[in-house]
C-alpha cells in the first residue's frame, strides 16, 4: 500500500509541477497581451495560447498541459516600432514579476502552512522564471528578443515580408529545438 501511495504522491508532483510551469507560460503570455489591449486595444489580441495538449479552450485564451510554448497573436498592422518593443518586453518582465512571486512564496512558505518539500518547489520555480525571462530575450527567431530587434530593423532600411518572417521563425525554433537537445544530451538534465 505505501508503494502505490508513493507512486500517486510521485504523479500528483509531476502535475502540480506541469501546472506552475503552464502558469509561468500563461502569465509570460498575458503580459504581452496586457500591453497589447493597452496600447492597441482588447479586440487587437486575437488568441493567447500557452502549452501544448490543449484542455482549455476558451474564446481567445487556450492552455495547454505541456509547458513547451506559448504565443499572443494580435493583430499587427500599423504597430509602431516602440509599442512593438513594449510588446516584447513585457513577457520578460512579466516573467521576472512571476519569479520574484515565487521567491515571496519560498521565502515565507512555512509561515504560510504549506509543508518543507514546498519550499523547494518555489525556489525551483522562481529560478525557472528567471531562466524562462533570461531565454526569451535571446535574439533568435521567434523569441522575444528577436522581436525586439526585428522593431530596430526598419531604421537600417531592411524591412522583412510575412513570409521571410515566417522561415526564419521556423528555422529559429528548429534551432533553438537542436540546441536544447543537444545540450541535455552532453550535460544531462541535472547539472
Amino acid at each position: 500500500m505505501t508503494t502505490l501511495l508513493h507512486i500517486l504522491n510521485f504523479l500528483l508532483a509531476i502535475l502540480v509541477t506541469l501546472g506552475l510551469f503552464v502558469i509561468s507560460f500563461l502569465l509570460h503570455e498575458l503580459g504581452h497581451a496586457l500591453v497589447v489591449a493597452l496600447l492597441r486595444g482588447k479586440a487587437a489580441v486575437q488568441e493567447i495560447r500557452a502549452g501544448s495538449l490543449t484542455f482549455y479552450r476558451g474564446r481567445v485564451l487556450r492552455v495547454g498541459i505541456l509547458p513547451i510554448w506559448g504565443y499572443v497573436r494580435f493583430a499587427e498592422e500599423g504597430v509602431p516600432p516602440s509599442d512593438w518593443r513594449l510588446i516584447f518586453v513585457a513577457g520578460p518582465a512579466a516573467s521576472l514579476f512571476t519569479a520574484y512571486l515565487f521567491l515571496v512564496l519560498h521565502h515565507f512558505s512555512s509561515l504560510l502552512g504549506f509543508p518543507e518539500n514546498w519550499h523547494q518547489v518555489f525556489d525551483i520555480m522562481a529560478m525557472a522564471n528567471f531562466a524562462l525571462a533570461g531565454f526569451n530575450l535571446i535574439p533568435i527567431p521567434p523569441l522575444d528578443g528577436w522581436k525586439i530587434v526585428e522593431s530596430w530593423l526598419p531604421l537600417f532600411g531592411i524591412r522583412l515580408s510575412k513570409e521571410s518572417r515566417a522561415q526564419m521563425n521556423k528555422w529559429g525554433m528548429v534551432f533553438i529545438m537542436i540546441v536544447s537537445f543537444g545540450f541535455v544530451a552532453i550535460h544531462g538534465f541535472y547539472r
